[in-house]
């Protein structure tokens, strides 16, 4: 699997980003047309398919094996405990941890995990196992395959978003001689329509939030003051038209964004009087929108640090807070992960 690309499918736009080996070759953002993703979910495969064909082949990316990120409303995931045991126990067991959840029939579903950590007991021997867990259904699985083969792609590595972005915290981790550190941090990704807030000790996953504000916020707000309509206040956003970043209105909309990360923060210290998380990666849409960055750390007081610093030398590219879920799923698909 010498070459392959990391595919990240929002609700605006997809991120494509190509390897060889473990290299960074080159990176693609192409914003979707209306009525194709709605509330995480492609309304169309085959037009997706054919979007995504285009796309790549439009922005010099090959068509070959493909890290596909599944968006949070098509799995469900869990921290779980249980009592040590062997792997057929444990697969026999994990529908059930699932069962306030699943919709259908466990047979229909995909179950994976991965171990966060082993408890001993007082004579050394494994007591009790703590478990990331996920179930995703089977047509889904099938469905994206089938999508990714219309478009000329190989899925080989279908991931979830909790695990592309610890694959690059552990990278990052290993570059800086601190595989132990679990210091807390956060990564914020502002989509199209919300929020999500990622917490992890180190590069192990503690918990998300999801925050009703996104991105489009700040175009409704660019459309009612400058009298156009969504699609054009969203390229005069992308642009700065006018100054249109800095202006009153758009900061009223960073602004009810940074309180809302503030109390998720808040809320999170609060549960964890044992811990403090005081750092911020911001990446997704509103990564690289600075008068946003400057209000969020204004009214979090917060430690925002650049998305860049988590990714090496090899994975350098012009916004980085764009594709950080893109690398992160070849990170977390590569054996021993990206550098």
């Amino acid at each position: 699997m010498n070459k392959i690309v990391g595919l990240d499918i929002g609700e605006n736009s997809v991120k494509m980003a190509y390897f060889v080996g473990r290299e960074l070759k080159r990176t693609a953002k192409l914003e979707l047309p209306d009525a194709m993703v709605s509330g995480g979910r492609i309304l169309s495969m085959d037009a997706m398919a054919d979007f995504l064909h285009d796309a790549a082949k439009g922005s010099g990316i090959p068509l070959t094996n493909a890290a596909l990120v599944v968006p949070a409303s098509e799995v469900y995931t869990r921290v779980i405990t249980l009592p040590a045991m062997t792997e057929q126990q444990l697969f026999y067991n994990l529908p059930y941890e699932f069962r306030d959840f699943l919709t259908e029939e466990k047979s229909k579903y995909f179950f994976d995990y991965a171990v966060r950590r082993i408890v001993n007991d007082e004579t050394g021997h494994p007591k009790e196992m703590e478990l990331f867990a996920c179930a995703i259904l089977k047509t889904t699985v099938e469905g994206y395959r089938a999508m990714l083969h219309r478009a000329g792609f190989r899925l080989r590595v279908l991931t979830v978003t909790e695990c592309a972005y610890g694959a690059v915290l552990g990278a990052y981790l290993r570059r800086m001689g601190a595989e132990n550190d679990d210091k807390d941090r956060c990564i914020v990704s502002i989509g199209h329509r919300s929020t999500h807030l990622y917490i992890y000790h180190g590069a192990t996953f503690d918990s998300r939030r999801e925050i009703d504000v996104g991105g489009r916020l700040i175009d409704e707000q660019i459309a009612e003051h400058c009298g156009v309509d969504i699609h054009l206040a969203h390229s005069y956003m992308r642009s700065d038209y006018n100054g249109v970043l800095e202006a009153d209105y758009a900061r009223e909309a960073y602004s009810r964004l940074a309180v809302e990360i503030m109390k998720a923060v808040n809320f999170y210290n609060y549960s964890n009087r044992d811990r403090e998380l005081h750092d911020l990666y911001i990446c997704g849409g509103g990564g690289g929108i600075e008068p946003m960055l400057r209000t969020i750390v204004e009214t979090t007081r917060l430690t925002l640090h650049p998305v860049s610093e988590l990714l090496s030398q090899q994975l350098s590219t012009e916004e980085p807070w764009t594709y950080l879920r893109a690398i992160g799923g070849v990170s977390e698909g590569i054996k021993g992960g990206l550098a």
